[in-house]
C-alpha cells in the first residue's frame, strides 16, 4: 500500500472513530454531515430527517445556508441509492438548472433512513463547486457504502436511546431542568414543591451547604407564571454590610463616597420575577427590618431617596443555617422568620440519596467533557462503589468539583477511582465501622485531614479544596473534635523536630 492509500485509510479510520464515539442521535448526526464532508471533499453538505410525529425533523447544514436540488433529492428517493449529477453528463433539466445556477460542477444525494422513519426517508446532499474536479463515479460508489455504514450506526444510536429511556424509566430517573434523580426523597420533595408554583407564596429552601438550593429555585421559576420574568440571585453572606442595602434596594447619585451615578438594586431588577436570597440567614440584623418592611408593604426606598419605588417580585430564600436556633439566639428577627417560612422545602443531603449521586456524576462527566474539549467518559465500577461508599460532607459542590479533577487526570475516557481522590478512602473503608454514623465520621475526618494537611491549617484554603463554605468545615471539625493547630506549619515543623 502505498503512501497516500494509507493516509487516505488513516482518515477512513480516524472518521469512523468519531462517528462510532458518538452515542446519541442528537450528538451522531451532525458528525455524519461534517465526516462525509470530510472523507468525499464536498464544499457543502445537508442531512435531513423528517419528524415522525414524536421527534422534530433535524436539518443539519454546512455551511449554514445551502441551497439544494429537490429534483436530486426526488430521484435518489425514487431509486433508492446514491446518485450524481455533474454538470456535464447530467440529463435532467431540473438538476442541470440547478448544477448551472448554483455555479456547481457535480451533485450527490443519498435517501438517509433511522428507525423513526417508515416511507418517507430523509437525505445526505453534497455538492462540489466549479472551482474544484466533479464527484466520479467512484466517490459515488463510496457515498453509497458510507451513507449504508451511517445508517447503521445511526440504527444503534437510536436504539441505545431508546434502551437508555426505558432503563430510566424502570430505574425511576427524572429530569426536571438541571435536576436529575431517581431517590424516594427527591421525588417527595418534588412532588410537594409543585404545588407552589404556581402560588405567590414566599418559599424558603432550606439544606446543608452545596446540595443545589439554587438550582431548585431556578427550576421553581421556570415553571411558574414569572417564568418569561428576570431570576436575580445575591448571596446575602457574601455582601460586605455597607454594601448590602445599596446592592438590595438601590442608590441614588452623591448619596454616599463612590456613588456616582444611579443604580437599581436586586428588587427592582427582579420585577415582574423571582428575587432569590440566598444564605438569608446571614443577613444582618438592621437589615433584616428593612427587608421585612419591603416584604410587608411591596414598595423599596434606594439610599439616599425619599421616593418609594413599588415592587413585584417572588421572594424564594435559602439558607444552612438552622433559623428557630438563631430566633432563639436573637440572631434572626421572628418576625422575618415567620414572613420568609410560608412554605419550607428541605433539600436533603447527597448522603440520603446515594442512587442519585451516580446520576449527577454521570451528568457532569459528560457536561464538562464537552466543555473542556476531553470527549466522552464514564464511570468504573470501582468508581461507582466508591461515589456510593463516600458520605459527600460538600454534597452536590464536592461531587461536581471532583468530577472537574477527574477529566483532567483520568485516561482513556473511563474515571477511577484514584482520578477522584477516592481511593485511599476506599482502602481505609476496608477497616469496617460497626455503625453508618462511624463510617461517615471516618470518611469524613480522612478527606478533611487531607484538605488541612494541604492547607497546612488555612480554613479558607482548605474549604476551598472540599468545595464547601468555612463555616461548614468549622462545623464539621467541630463535630468530630478536630483542631487546626496541629496542621500550621511552625506546628507541624516542632512537632516533627521532637520527634
Amino acid at each position: 500500500m502505498n503512501q497516500e492509500s494509507m493516509q487516505a485509510a488513516s482518515e477512513l479510520l480516524d472518521a469512523l472513530a468519531q462517528l462510532l464515539d458518538e452515542s446519541t442521535p442528537q450528538e451522531l448526526l451532525p458528525i455524519i454531515a461534517k465526516v462525509a464532508s470530510q472523507v468525499l471533499g464536498a464544499d457543502a453538505v445537508v442531512l435531513e430527517l423528517p419528524g415522525d410525529g414524536t421527534s422534530d425533523s433535524l436539518r443539519v447544514s454546512f455551511p449554514t445556508s445551502v441551497s439544494i436540488s429537490s429534483s436530486a433529492v426526488r430521484r435518489a428517493r425514487e431509486e433508492k441509492k446514491a446518485i450524481l449529477w455533474n454538470q456535464l453528463f447530467n440529463t435532467e433539466t431540473d438538476v442541470s438548472k440547478s448544477i448551472l445556477q448554483n455555479k456547481l460542477t457535480s451533485i450527490m444525494v443519498a435517501p438517509f433512513r433511522t428507525p423513526n422513519m417508515d416511507i418517507v426517508s430523509g437525505f445526505l446532499y453534497l455538492q462540489r463547486e466549479s472551482r474544484i474536479e466533479p464527484f466520479t463515479e467512484d466517490d459515488s460508489k463510496l457515498f453509497d457504502k458510507f451513507v449504508s455504514v451511517c445508517e447503521k450506526i445511526a440504527y444503534s444510536a437510536y436504539d441505545r436511546q431508546a434502551d437508555k429511556e426505558s432503563l430510566n424509566v424502570l430505574r425511576g430517573v427524572t429530569r426536571k431542568g438541571s435536576m436529575v434523580y431517581a431517590s424516594g426523597a427527591m421525588a417527595k420533595l418534588v412532588s410537594m414543591a409543585q404545588k407552589l408554583i404556581s402560588l405567590p407564596v414566599p418559599v424558603i429552601i432550606r439544606g446543608e451547604t452545596g446540595t443545589g438550593k439554587e438550582v431548585f429555585a431556578r427550576w421553581l421559576h421556570s415553571q411558574g407564571p414569572r417564568a418569561d420574568k428576570p431570576f436575580v440571585a445575591i448571596n446575602c453572606g457574601a455582601i460586605p454590610e455597607n454594601l448590602i442595602e445599596s446592592i438590595l434596594f438601590g442608590h441614588v447619585k452623591g448619596s454616599f463616597t463612590g456613588a456616582i451615578d444611579t443604580r437599581k438594586g436586586v428588587f427592582e431588577e427582579a420585577e415582574g420575577g423571582t428575587l432569590f436570597l440566598d444564605e438569608i440567614g446571614e443577613l444582618p440584623m438592621n437589615m433584616q427590618v428593612k427587608l421585612l418592611r419591603v416584604l410587608q408593604e411591596k414598595h423599596i426606598t434606594r439610599v439616599g431617596d425619599n421616593r418609594e419605588i413599588p415592587v413585584n417580585v417572588r421572594i424564594i430564600s435559602a439558607t444552612h443555617v438552622n433559623l428557630e436556633e438563631a430566633v432563639k439566639a436573637k440572631l434572626f428577627r421572628e418576625d422575618l422568620y415567620f414572613r420568609i417560612q410560608v412554605m419550607p422545602i428541605s433539600i436533603p443531603p447527597l448522603r440520603e440519596r446515594a442512587q442519585d449521586s451516580i446520576l449527577l456524576a454521570e451528568d457532569f462527566l459528560k457536561r464538562y467533557g464537552a466543555e473542556y474539549g476531553r470527549g466522552k467518559f464514564c464511570l468504573s465500577r470501582a468508581a461507582e462503589k466508591a461515589i456510593l461508599g463516600y458520605s459527600w460532607p460538600g454534597n452536590v459542590r464536592e461531587l461536581e468539583n471532583r468530577i472537574q479533577k477527574a477529566l483532567i487526570q483520568a485516561d482513556r475516557g473511563i474515571v477511577q477511582p484514584k482520578d477522584l481522590g477516592l481511593d485511599k478512602l476506599q482502602e481505609q473503608a476496608k477497616i469496617s465501622p460497626r455503625t453508618l454514623k462511624e463510617s461517615r465520621e471516618i470518611s469524613d475526618r480522612f478527606v478533611i485531614d487531607a484538605a488541612l494537611r494541604d492547607a497546612t491549617g488555612n480554613l479558607t484554603l482548605a474549604a476551598t479544596i472540599l468545595g464547601i463554605d468555612r463555616k461548614v468545615l468549622r462545623d464539621i471539625m467541630r463535630r468530630l473534635e478536630m483542631k487546626r493547630d496541629p496542621y500550621r506549619k511552625g506546628y507541624l515543623n516542632k512537632t516533627d523536630a521532637k520527634n
